[in-house]
């Protein structure tokens, strides 16, 4: 059965939306149905939904402040009063949540503060995606349905109990780690939930029931079962050896080699975590049955830590805040009594608690480290391959990288440097170093690709750079990650035998791996960095995190960002919808034209299309006619929308221009590069090179070798009457706004009042409407306009333009009235402007009649106009047209659509209208207020 979302239309009861639930959640269920409401919990039994569905209608009729249905189904074969007990169900069709959201009728203060923030708990349990999402009014009801209702046995009864129960303890883990609580005690059996498609009316509100959200998934009780344990394994990993005075692991048991009990493992059984935490400034912060919930020092209130979570006697850190703990980290009392106190330093912490009175007194040093290292030699010089060393798991779901291992254990032979090198061959690219990539003919490294898959950042810093996560591999830096990653050692003498001590890893290993990536047989092409969902090239999207060998993308989505589900195939409905979202985040930019529009919109898709349409692309001109305008601010909606790099100005010089693009390239991956405040005349034969090709070559200041990178970016510039130049006018789409009106920022009385934020807001809801015009033109056969250009844009131009198209936006992408057709510079438009004023003043004219008052040495009838007030380029065309002047008026008509309102010495043109036989007319302005034009 397909489900598909409902949308809120008013707080109202809607009998179908609520019929259809009752199917979806029992249509196939044995058992009766149970139905109840506020101030009558005791409800009714029904064997027919037709007739639950009418005594939802009575009680909404009755103005019940909430209608609710039983999860689980009731056996027929006992009298049950009322809504029963667990060992009363029949049949479990589905595992649940109910996520109470901060606002009117929950006074907490420590609740998920919206809807955004109440799926993000769930996305942080690592538990599969959910199968619907309902709102209730109040909170959220994730629902994973199964396969097929799960009957409910006297044998099975307690197996059903302990997954709804531990479901329940994972969410409200996830919870706490991120600062919220959660009532795990809505994980029994006989569980009531609202019913979409009612009204809540909780604390003198009317609110609709509504399903939000719905997927294809639904889940075999085995495959929940399979999660649930996965999710208790990341969080309560098995108690790992606990390390005392030694670096060395002891006996099989933890305890010592000479049968003693360690300091810390006595510690571990006796004490108390108070003791432990409060001397270092943590405090209680609330208690949940068994467990314990702890706030760091310098916070002042809010969930860091939990104790005893699933059961486990450990700490549990959920912050990266609460140093010298490290975040997403598991500790036995001995090991967070050392981290604490002993700045991790075991040796020391097991000392002091063995004059305490811990453990069994302390052995001989010498004595033990002999018999410690007499085993680890037997260990290492057993037959067949050497096992990795038990570490402590870490929680990768929650993780932003792999943690290093606490103890140094042997596991890398680095005695020899060629054996290093020939491990590191095969290890490269897997394993822990599995976030090694090649990208073009260098080794990267990622932190948020793990030895697992995907690991979800947890916070990621606010800068000019976008969400960078992708850094180049040199040796050194490569040598450094393999010796704090594993147990690198090397063989030495002591006495008549061979030990093993800890050593580096080798930099000419690592170089030699480093010079030759495409002999490294399990490290990936890495093609591009993407942090939102985009489009395959078979039109598909590429939403699930990590790697996607299909396309040699790599997709590292941002914290908190969610992109609502986008229809395979968009109904009419849905397009428009979208199309609506986009066009009201940009009603308050005046834009000359709807082609000038269609240009942002089509810009405003690109980044989607890298991997249908790759690069390169035209640079994306945003251009008014003076400050104040918005210019900057439309830049950056893109930039939020898509994530991306900002830089305040344009280097004049080529050499810095080149660094600056080198640097981008190859370490920041946001797909947008905004460079702000372009000022004159644009000319660069390095911008110009950019545009052309997909791929950047560079060799930085002091190297001796070139650098190649990826040009998958859109390259964007603002400023004021911006003069393109050189080769860059046929390189450039021109997005041009123009308020009318002196001191543009000034403006009041906008449809949107603080759009970046409002923009950032409804980023995931923004991205939804982008990909649902681009599947909508998929759906539609992908049609393409006629072929304008045969360039290396054209195929590109020529996807935005039917995705445009398809989606019924006004304006066509890349208009010939938007382009650019020569360049100059504003000396030489002020000059023209200057002496065409001076021969008409305010009179209007054509651009043929202009043409025909310059002046061309008539001493008889001398222009109005002198010859050498045309700019270079339009007098040359001049020059050598057989008609003289009035021969080029076309290319003057086209210069004036183009300069349309761009100010230079106090002046600029403006079209005034038509003439009879529809030639237009212009008029020059001057700039009389003598502020800002």
């Amino acid at each position: 059965m397909t489900v598909t979302a409902d949308s809120a239309v008013g707080a109202a009861l809607d009998p179908t939306v609520v019929r259809r639930w009752l199917g979806i959640l029992h249509g196939d269920s044995p058992g009766h149905v149970h139905v109840c409401s506020t101030d009558d919990w005791t409800g009714r039994l029904f064997g027919d939904l037709d007739a639950a569905t009418r005594y939802v209608t009575y009680l909404d009729e009755q103005g019940r402040e909430g209608i609710y249905l039983r999860i689980t189904t009731l056996r027929t074969d006992r009298q049950i009063g009322g809504r029963g007990g667990a060992a009363d169900s029949a049949a479990l069709p589905a595992l649940w949540a109910d996520l109470d959201l901060a606002g009117p009728g929950h006074a907490e203060q420590d609740l998920p503060p919206d809807e955004q923030a109440g799926r993000q708990v769930i996305a942080a349990t690592g538990l599969p995606e959910p199968t619907i999402w309902v709102h209730s009014g109040g909170g959220l009801y994730p629902i994973w349905l199964l396969t097929e209702p799960h009957p409910v046995t006297a044998d099975n009864l307690d197996q059903a109990k302990a997954l709804a129960r531990g479901w329940q303890r994972i969410i409200e883990h996830a919870a706490a780690s991120m600062g919220w609580r959660y009532g795990r005690g809505v994980g029994d059996l006989a569980r009531v939930l609202r019913i979409p498609g009612t009204v809540n009316r909780k604390a003198g509100l009317a609110r609709p029931c509504r399903i939000i959200g719905a997927t294809p998934h639904r889940y075999t009780v085995h495959q929940l079962q399979a999660a649930l344990d996965s999710a208790m394994q990341r969080i309560a990993p098995p108690e790992p050896t606990t390390p005392a005075l030694s670096p060395f692991v002891g006996g099989p048991t933890g305890g010592r080699p000479d049968g003693g009990l360690h300091p810390g493992e006595d510690f571990n059984q006796r004490a108390d975590w108070s003791q432990i935490l409060v001397p270092a400034g943590w405090r209680e912060h609330y208690r949940s049955d068994d467990i314990t919930y702890w706030t760091r020092p310098g916070k002042p209130t809010g969930t860091s830590a939990s104790t005893n979570a699933l059961g486990t006697d450990r700490l549990y850190v959920h912050t990266t805040s609460a140093a010298p703990l490290e975040g997403q980290e598991s500790y036995s009392k001995f090991g967070a009594y050392a981290a604490l106190h002993f700045g991790g330093d075991y040796k020391a912490a097991a000392r002091a608690l063995g004059q305490q009175g811990f453990g069994s007194g302390l052995p001989d040093p010498a004595t033990e480290q002999t018999a410690m290292l007499r085993d680890l030699v037997g260990y290492l010089n057993q037959p067949g391959p050497v096992p990795a060393p038990a570490t402590p798991a870490v929680n990768q779901a929650a993780a932003p990288a792999r943690t290093p291992p606490r103890i140094w254990t042997p596991e890398v032979d680095v005695t020899n440097p060629a054996v290093a090198a020939d491990w590191l061959r095969e290890e490269a690219g897997r394993g822990k170093l599995a976030g090694l990539f090649r990208r073009v003919d260098a080794i990267v490294h990622t932190p948020s690709e793990g030895e697992d898959g995907y690991v979800p950042l947890t916070d990621v810093e606010t800068n000019h750079d976008g969400p960078a996560q992708v850094r180049p591999v040199n040796d050194s830096s490569l040598a450094s990650r393999i010796t704090y990653t594993y147990g690198c050692f090397r063989w030495t003498k002591k006495g008549e035998e061979d030990i093993p001590v800890q050593a580096l890893f080798p930099r000419p290993a690592a170089r030699t791996a480093i010079d030759v990536p495409d002999m490294l047989p399990n490290l990936r092409t890495l093609r591009g960095v993407i942090h939102t969902p985009i489009v395959r090239p078979d039109g598909s999207l590429l939403e699930a995190p990590g790697y996607d060998p299909a396309t040699g993308l790599l997709h590292l989505p941002e914290p908190g960002l969610i992109v609502p589900r986008v229809p395979e195939t968009p109904t009419g409905s849905d397009v428009r919808d979208a199309v609506k979202l986009l066009l009201e985040m940009i009603d308050g930019f005046p834009f000359v034209n709807e082609h000038y529009r269609a240009n942002y919109l089509g810009m405003l898709l690109t980044p989607l299309l890298r991997s249908l349409t790759p690069p390169p692309y035209k640079l994306h001109a945003i251009e008014a006619h003076q400050p104040g305008s918005g210019k900057t601010l439309l830049a950056n909606l893109a930039r939020h929308i898509h994530g991306g790099v900002f830089r305040a100005e344009l280097p004049e010089d080529d050499a810095e221009l080149r660094k600056q693009i080198t640097a981008i390239l190859s370490i920041t991956t946001g797909p947008v590069v905004v460079l702000d405040n372009v000022s004159g005349a644009l000319k660069s034969s390095t911008l110009a090179g950019l545009l052309t090709t997909d791929l950047w070559d560079d060799r930085p200041l002091g190297s001796t070798s070139w650098t190649r990178s990826t040009n998958d970016r859109i390259w964007t510039v603002t400023g004021n009457n911006i003069s393109i130049g050189g080769d860059l006018p046929r390189r450039t789409i021109r997005t041009v706004i123009d308020p009318g009106q002196p001191n543009p920022e000034l403006r009041t009385g906008f449809a949107i009042e603080n759009l970046e934020i409002w923009v950032k807001e409804r980023r995931g809801e923004l991205l939804h409407a982008l990909l649902t015009l681009v599947r909508a033109w998929v759906a539609a056969g992908k049609p393409l306009p006629a072929e304008r250009a045969s360039d290396s844009y054209a195929r590109w131009i020529r996807t935005v333009e039917g995705i445009l198209t398809t989606a019924g936006i006004d304006g066509q992408f890349d208009h010939v009235s938007t382009q650019v057709e020569v360049g100059t510079d504003d000396d030489e438009w002020a000059v023209f402007l200057a002496a065409v004023h001076k021969g008409y003043k305010d009179r209007s004219w054509t651009a043929k009649e202009l043409l025909g008052d310059i002046d061309t040495g008539n001493l008889i009838a001398p222009g109005l106009i002198a010859a050498d007030a045309l700019p270079d380029e339009l007098a040359a065309k001049a020059a050598k047209h057989p008609k003289g002047p009035v021969g080029i008026a076309k290319s003057l008509g086209r210069w004036l659509n183009n300069r349309e309102g761009r100010w230079a010495g106090g002046l600029a043109v403006r079209c005034v209208g038509k003439d009879r036989e529809g030639i237009k007319q212009w008029q020059i302005r001057a700039n009389v207020g003598g502020g800002r034009p």
